[in-house]
């Protein structure tokens, strides 16, 4: 029984579900450069159990990051980057991060730290 059995007047150029486009990769949608990816892969591995944090409201579209982590004498130590902040938060999720805003509302940075392996 075709479609236009049930509807008359139906077209028979219906797009069926089978016609309809595969969904985008994962891998593509907002995917680092991968030399910005290096460089954010390096300056994690020199403290893979820091704290790491990156404004997303100030970075939202703009495609200069800077990423900061706090040092154990209490003071911070930052990369810039040539990366979005989509773009960024998806690098540091690749190397293990999990990145989440604060709890207090007015906070508009991300927060990144290690999952426990």
């Amino acid at each position: 029984m075709a479609i236009s059995d049930i509807f008359p007047g139906e077209s028979s150029s219906h797009k069926g579900v089978n016609d309809i486009p595969a969904p985008r990769s994962d891998a593509t949608v907002n995917a680092p450069p991968p030399e910005q990816h290096k460089r954010v892969a390096d300056f994690v591995r020199e403290a893979p159990n820091a704290r790491y944090t990156f404004d997303s409201r100030r970075n939202a579209d703009a495609t200069d990051a800077e990423l900061c982590r706090i040092t154990p004498e209490g003071g911070r130590s930052c990369i810039k980057l040539a990366l979005a902040s989509a773009s960024l938060f998806k690098s540091m999720q690749s190397l293990g991060f999990y990145c989440a805003l604060p709890a207090e509302p007015t906070r508009t940075h991300m927060e990144c730290t290690r999952i426990p392996r």
